[in-house]
């Protein structure tokens, strides 16, 4: 794969501002052939660094099976750049985001090709639970892949921390809310939860996850899908539940979360710029520390990597372990599902040009041989042609991979699929929970006015 590494120095990973994306596109750095004869594919996507160097070592022996030359454009602020190539007509032949409610409208506006035609990628999709292929229809159209996953709906915690207090991971929301109290309370507390909300421009974006698992845990798949598609008003009770649910867990530990000090009750944790401020990969290594800042993690399967890298070399089992995030009474006082119902996240790949050779390299991407490799590097994969073997070799890892290919039930990030002013919406209104938690009925109400202003 030709990366063009000595292009920009963007590509190993620094963000690109909006206001440079004209200049870099003038500038030539993707999309040439440099004069060489090989059919070319140009790929577009987030991933930069670590991860760019493994997906050059993924489409490798593409490559060199084929004689196509892939040609990689990482960035780290991806919809800005391709919203500019889509503009001015110049798109790549691919592109992998993160957020599928982008790809949404791409589809919709005529920006994308379908993909039923294309027969390897039926093949494929034998690997897959049929959640797993829905996830790329658009209208009942084929309009994308899943090519790298990630497991959401996780409990972090630290198996020695939880043997000390003889405290069991949490399987059920009272077992939660115990949990957060013993943590909180004793000759040696601590902040029950671990909570950093700062992304640059998606600040917010961790409180979103708590609020789509407390949606599927509450009242199930159903309404959560109404909800996500805009047909269910953010101040009706099953969503509002939703937030106070929250706001209950977090005042449970009374002496608060990461960055998040003091209770109001059942309104919610009491403010505290900390949380509002730390980065949400800077909260989470808390679990892991000595002494450990925090007991209990709600993040995706993307922070056993943040774990493992912390200071001291923590374990995987040993240091930190998960659980699944528990089932949880509705006002009714019964759950929202009968099985579990994973939420997940991930990229997926569209096609922008249509030609053969993009055709081909989104099929050998979708399939066992790539996603093999693909999780080699820590990634997962819902492909479940995909031996546990090929995972790094720690109970950990070789779980979460498990856990995901045998979802047969599985929602995708809510605010990722809703659309990009739904979404930016709900990244304030989670900001603007924490900080005052008592204006909820204002935050819903402002919430379903975004609402009917974003949805079609």
């Amino acid at each position: 794969m030709r990366v063009r590494r000595g292009a920009g120095a963007w590509w190993r990973g620094r963000a690109l501002a909006v206001a440079a994306v004209a200049g870099l596109l003038a500038g030539g750095l993707v999309g040439c052939s440099g004069g060489s004869e090989r059919p070319v594919v140009t790929v577009l996507g987030s991933w930069t660094g670590a991860e760019a160097d493994a997906f050059a070592g993924i489409v490798a022996p593409f490559e060199r099976r084929t004689g196509i030359d892939v040609r990689y454009e990482g960035s780290r602020d991806v919809d800005a750049v391709l919203a500019a190539r889509v503009q001015e007509g110049t798109p790549p032949e691919l592109a992998a985001l993160s957020s599928p409610g982008d790809l949404i409208r791409y589809a919709r506006t005529g920006r994308i090709a379908p993909l039923d035609d294309i027969r390897e990628l039926a093949d494929t999709d034998k690997a897959y639970a049929p959640d797993w292929v829905t996830l790329g229809r658009v209208d009942g159209r084929r309009m994308a892949v899943v090519v790298k996953a990630a497991l959401k709906s996780l409990l972090w915690y630290d198996p020695k921390v939880f043997a000390d207090r003889s405290l069991k991971p949490p399987a059920t929301w009272a077992d939660m809310l115990a949990a957060a109290r013993s943590f909180a309370a004793g000759p040696s507390p601590s902040a029950p939860w671990c909570l950093g909300l700062a992304s640059s421009s998606a600040s917010g974006w961790p409180g979103t996850d708590w609020i789509e698992d407390l949606v599927l845990a509450r009242s199930g798949p159903d309404v959560y899908d109404r909800w996500v598609s805009g047909q269910l008003a953010w101040n009706s009770p099953e969503i509002e539940g939703a937030w106070k649910a929250w706001g209950d867990l977090l005042a449970a530990g009374r002496s608060g979360v990461v960055g998040v000090v003091g209770a109001n009750g059942a309104t919610g944790a009491g403010p505290s710029l900390d949380a509002l401020l730390t980065p949400y990969n800077k909260a989470s290594p808390g679990l892991v520390a000595a002494p450990p800042a925090c007991a209990l993690d709600h993040q995706g399967s993307f922070a056993s990597g943040w774990y493992a890298a912390a200071p001291g070399k923590p374990v995987p089992g040993v240091d930190f372990d998960f659980t699944a995030f528990p089932a949880a009474p509705n006002a009714a006082g019964t759950t929202g599902r009968a099985g579990p119902v994973r939420e997940v996240a991930g990229d997926v790949m569209a096609m922008f040009h249509d030609t053969p050779e993009a055709r081909q390299l989104l099929a050998y991407l979708a399939g066992t041989e790539a996603q093999t490799l693909w999780v080699r590097t820590g990634a997962l994969s819902p492909n479940r042609g995909v031996p546990l073997t090929a995972y790094p070799a720690t109970s950990v890892a070789q779980a979460l991979g498990r856990t995901l290919a045998e979802a047969e039930a599985i929602r995708f990030d809510g605010s990722d699929l809703m659309p990009t002013a739904m979404r930016g919406a709900f990244y304030r209104a989670v900001l603007s929970y924490i900080a005052d938690p008592s204006q909820l009925d204002h935050i819903l109400e402002d919430l379903d006015q975004a609402r009917l202003g974003a949805y079609p």
